[in-house]
């Protein structure tokens, strides 16, 4: 895919001020600059988030309300039911208040929604389990901010509702004991960004003392990125000192039975959540009842731990197996060489727990928004993924006339639709695009950190990138471009993986390119190539070597004798 390389540049003089006021290199000065970080005390806090710098739970609204109604709940002896959501986001949420409430003596029970069943959001199934469990008081979590029919039916049975959500709430919301939301129009939390399992961990820290919680920030840390919420602020501070107690030899027993099965070492760090525990997590949720995963937090049992853990990594495969004969089912319907402006396909084949996986990698593949439907007779259910130029939500809301319902946001979105009507939302979805959408909005730009030498590689550089840690959305993994290198070596390995040892200056490197092996040819051409890649160390067989990891290749045009 043809892409266009941005290059972040900032004036010279102040990224050496910045350097040396901060005691950093020029270049990861130019990273901090990237993300908006521009003075020496921001750049400390950055470097060094302290749980200090965590915000008054009690500025959230309504959480003196909560507060006060969890504990007559306690006084009272009162039952306690806990709705989760079946991703990451809710099943760590969910876990975190069942230990939490449980630990305070409340008798606290959960339920978690069958996605395919019950679908996202607080239900009525839930609703009914509370009231024959005899809670008095039901806890969402990581959903129920529109939940107003829902809420009116738990009160009429004498049930209190407290909702926990960090979704944009609509313009009514539900009459609830209590909504705790940053994102309420009344709302002065100085942070908006926090997942489902951050608000559900600011009623904690409202609730007990520092060293009641500290342990089960590891928890908060797996739902936090597993919800692609800006590592920021408090989510910073929250998934650093996370994984500090998840790479701690005496974590719980789910965590090390997951991390068993993902074959993850000693240094865990955010990528492995991100492509390695939580891909686990949430599996069990797309094709399954996602409670055993809750299960598997709540347990000191090692053997009982090892056997969720093996379960989960069941469904992972599966799900693996599933979403890969959709994606490749998918491509097969589409036109590569003069796709439509929205690829938009159906198949009653498709399981819908996954298709949001492969809407995902269509767009990576073809760089435009995809809508895919599970049809299910007379009703298909739909997940979209989108580019940043086109507003997903907006784009569906010009087509509600012809969905039973929708939701979502600007990147992704969830839709029903009546089958027959899919004909028509393709065609009318492609208009609202070819509207928003120019011939220059289709071409991806890549973005590059800051251009290096390769001499300025090296492990010292390493260790102060792995300061910038924890990696994920809005402090993305840096990314350096070089230009004019000489490939002196490279080779097609296994999966279609590109190997090449690359030369500049007298510095010579390894690099491995995941999937690039069709670059293989052009490079005997012209061996003279630019380079974007994410600079890190190989560890194989007690060896410590550099290595770059490519993100992007391209001629560098020039021709040497």
């Amino acid at each position: 895919m043809d892409c266009h390389w941005l290059v972040n540049r900032t004036n010279p003089e102040f990224l050496k001020y910045l350097s040396e006021k901060a005691s950093i290199s020029t270049i990861s000065a130019q990273i901090l600059v990237n993300r908006g970080i521009r003075d020496a005390a921001s750049i400390r806090d950055f470097l060094d988030p302290s749980l200090e710098n965590l915000h008054d739970p009690f500025l959230l609204p309504d959480m003196e309300k909560a507060v006060s109604r969890i504990r007559e709940a306690v006084r009272k002896n009162e039952t306690v039911f806990i709705h989760g959501d079946y991703d990451a986001d809710g099943i760590t949420s969910t876990s975190l208040l069942v230990l939490i409430l449980t630990g305070m003596g409340l008798r606290t029970l959960y339920h978690i929604p069958d996605r395919i069943t019950e679908g996202y959001g607080f239900s009525e199934k839930g609703i009914e389990l509370a009231r024959g469990c005899g809670a008095s008081l039901i806890i969402t979590v990581d959903c129920g901010i529109s939940s107003i029919e829902e809420v009116e039916k738990a009160r009429s049975f004498g049930i209190d509702v407290i909702i926990t959500d960090h979704h944009v709430p609509p313009d009514e919301l539900p009459d609830a004991l209590a909504v705790i939301d940053p994102h309420r129009s009344d709302s002065d939390y100085p942070f908006k960004y926090l997942a489902g399992v951050g608000v559900a961990f600011k009623l904690v820290q409202a609730l007990v003392k520092w060293e009641d919680y500290e342990e089960l920030l590891d928890l908060v840390a797996i739902g936090t990125v597993a919800d692609s919420v800006p590592l920021i602020d408090e989510n910073r501070i929250i998934v650093a000192h996370g994984l500090v107690g998840l790479n701690k030899r005496e974590n719980r027993a789910g965590i090390r039975a997951l991390r068993e099965t993902a074959k993850i070492g000693h240094d865990l760090r955010s990528g492995h959540l991100s492509f390695r525990l939580i891909p686990r997590i949430n599996a069990v949720g797309r094709l399954d009842d996602a409670n055993g995963a809750v299960e598997l937090f709540l347990t000191r049992d090692k053997v009982k731990a090892e056997g969720l853990a093996s379960i989960l990594e069941d469904h992972n495969r599966e799900r693996q197996k599933i979403s890969g004969f959709v994606l490749k089912s998918a491509l097969d319907m589409i036109d590569s060489d003069n796709p439509d402006r929205v690829i938009v396909l159906s198949s009653p084949e498709w399981h819908p727990g996954v298709i949001g996986i492969a809407a995902s990698r269509l767009v990576e593949i073809f760089y435009r928004p995809v809508f895919l439907f599970s049809e299910n007779g007379a009703s298909s259910k739909g997940s979209a993924r989108s580019i940043s130029p086109f507003h997903l939500f907006r784009g569906i809301s010009e087509c509600a006339d012809l969905l039973i319902d929708f939701g979502g946001h600007r990147h992704a979105a969830g839709i029903s639709i009546l089958t027959g009507n899919l004909p028509a939302f393709r065609e009318r979805i492609n208009h609202v695009a070819q509207r928003e959408l120019g011939d220059k909005d289709m071409i991806p730009t890549f973005e590059i950190d800051a251009a290096v030498k390769l001499s300025d590689i090296d492990f010292d550089f390493i260790k102060e990138l792995d300061r910038l840690e924890p990696f994920g959305k809005s402090n993305e993994e840096p990314v350096f471009g070089s230009k004019g290198v000489e490939v002196l070596d490279h080779k097609v390995v296994s999966n279609n993986h590109l190997k090449m040892k690359l030369r500049q200056d007298g510095m010579i490197i390894d690099s491995i390119g995941f999937g690039m092996g069709d670059l293989a040819e052009s490079i005997k051409v012209d061996p003279y190539v630019d380079v974007a890649f994410v600079a890190g160390i190989n560890e194989w067989n007690g060896n410590r070597n550099l290595q770059l990891n490519l993100k992007s290749v391209r001629p560098s045009g020039l021709h040497r004798e």
